[in-house]
């Protein structure tokens, strides 16, 4: 099991784990039956020979591990795996139920202009072609984010950090909206105008509420002192506090 993948819980129906940067959720050759799967594009980052899916397959030997969402590779944080066909179905109804709650932080470009203005939900229609987003202005999928904070990266006037609650999960959703509201993540490889340094680049799911499958219970993980995650300004750092209501997990 390569050390990187941190399990936060784990039950003979699912596990979920802290997927770091730079790591697929699942290869193209793992393409589940729904066809979701999807290879990163090479400016995403270097690729490696595993992925989240096939390392949970090698930690639970007989099980077909199944993702009910994933994480791009440039994106780190919490991903729930399914290792039951009973979990998969459970997981997916809860997504379309609406169940789960899942925070970001997001690393930005300095906003122009009132960063208050950034707060609140924003809706947009997006479609994907070659491996990107697009903003439509009809026939696109409906997507939509709350801004829940606006605050300076300590030490780094010229970047921000975004705390955003994901209300739909659309492929590269974060980032291509981000990109329209005029602060894109810095350093994105694929929205970043730009071209601002890709190692300023940081999206991390941070918070994830979600029905466990064994206890069908809301379950809150969060970690709360990730070293890669660098330093928080105070108000950032309470507020995904309070957002984890329950007691952290730790690693």
């Amino acid at each position: 099991m390569d050390p990187e993948l941190i399990v936060l819980k784990e039950s003979p129906h699912e596990v979920v784990v802290w997927k770091p940067a730079g790591m697929a959720s699942e290869l193209r050759d793992e393409r589940a039956e729904d066809g979701e799967a999807r290879e990163a594009l090479p400016s995403e980052g270097p690729k490696a020979p595993w992925s989240v899916r096939s390392l949970v397959a090698r930690r639970c030997p007989g099980s077909d591990p199944k993702l009910p969402h994933r994480l791009d590779r440039v994106t780190r944080g919490l991903l729930v795996v399914a290792l039951t066909p009973e979990a998969i179905a459970f997981h997916g109804a809860q997504l379309e139920a609406r169940a789960w709650e899942k925070i970001y932080l997001a690393r930005v470009a300095a906003p122009i202009g009132a960063p208050d203005a950034l707060l609140g939900e924003h809706k947009a229609f997006l479609t994907e072609s070659g491996g990107r987003a697009r903003l439509v202005r009809a026939g696109g999928k409906p997507a939509r984010l709350e801004v829940l904070g606006v605050t300076p990266v300590p030490g780094r006037p010229d970047r921000w950090h975004l705390v955003i609650r994901l209300l739909t999960g659309r492929f590269h959703q974060i980032r291509v909206m981000c990109a329209a509201l005029g602060v894109p993540l810095a350093g994105d490889p694929l929205y970043d105008p730009l071209r601002r340094d890709p190692a300023d680049f940081y999206l991390e799911h941070v918070i994830l509420t979600y029905i466990d499958f064994d206890t069908r219970r809301p379950s809150t993980l969060f970690v709360p002192d990730r070293p890669d995650r660098g330093p928080l300004a105070p108000s950032v750092a309470a507020l995904l506090d309070a957002l984890a209501r329950p007691e952290p997990a730790s690693t």
